[in-house]
């Protein structure tokens, strides 16, 4: 089968992307009983962090004033860092806000574990899940010879074209750094609840930071031609670390470890 290498690296992709944060939900609802709710507002806020505030400023409000679109265009690690900047910001600040106003008696680390499997795991549906989806569909189509290029805009040709030049290893590596970036929400998540719980804002503060600092580094290195595969090893050294944390914070939260049970 044509493509079939690419084929198996979409599907690969979809599982991890959409059978993570199913498979957690599922999870939850039949064994756990609870974390429900975190795990749904970790949804609703990068929805409307994300998709309903920062992205839209970014691609519709801000192409209008001329600093941007000079420093996009003149100054891309100013950009780098610019987006990577507002990322934390939008999404700490919404994770802060979550479980102010919409958690504030489900703020357990296992709540914290929900909250950004759900904020992570509706990331990796809509940016990589959905585009392996469309893929592979129109791979299927064009090893079924019912492609139709009045669906998509572009020549059987051009798409075939296309596909043929893709790596089958930057496609996976997309499934692949969609498991980091969860760990990276679980462990940022985690960071930003332990601060509310011990009343202390500066942790906000540095997961902004954080957070910024990771997304920065990582368009920087994209943008100076570094090798796919060692922008990906640092998105691996950075989810360690953070998972790390995320068992090590653990015992901070107070009557959370379950009797004789562990989650991680």
């Amino acid at each position: 089968m044509r493509f079939s290498s690419l084929t198996i690296c979409f599907i690969i992709n979809i599982i991890i992307c959409f059978g993570i944060p199913i498979g957690y939900l599922i999870y939850l609802i039949a064994a756990k009983k609870r974390g429900i709710k975190s795990f749904f507002i970790g949804v609703l806020v990068f929805l409307i962090s994300q998709v309903f505030l920062r992205l839209p400023i970014i691609q519709y409000i801000l192409p209008k004033m001329e600093w941007y679109s000079i420093m996009t265009v003149l100054h891309p690690i100013s950009y780098c860092i610019f987006l990577g900047a507002t990322a934390g910001l939008f999404e700490e600040v919404g994770r802060f806000l979550g479980f102010k106003l919409a958690l504030k008696k489900n703020r357990s680390w296992f709540d914290g574990l929900s909250f950004g499997m759900g904020h992570g795991g509706i990331e990796a549906m809509i940016i990589s899940g959905a585009s392996s989806v469309q893929n592979l569909l129109i791979l299927i189509s064009l090893n079924k010879g019912s492609y139709d290029s009045s669906k998509y805009g572009l020549s059987e040709e051009r798409v075939r074209a296309l596909f043929e030049t893709t790596n089958s290893m930057n496609v996976l590596f997309g499934g692949i750094e969609r498991i980091f970036a969860i760990l990276l929400h679980i462990g940022l998540t985690l960071l930003i609840l332990y601060g509310i719980n011990k009343g202390k804002k500066r942790y906000l503060g540095l997961a902004i930071l954080i957070h910024g600092a990771i997304d920065s580094s990582l368009a920087i290195f994209m943008n100076l031609g570094f090798s796919v595969y060692l922008v990906e090893l640092l998105c691996g050294i950075y989810a360690a670390v953070l998972l790390i944390f995320s068992i090590k914070i653990k015992r901070q939260f107070k009557g959370e470890v379950d009797k004789g049970e562990e989650i991680i």
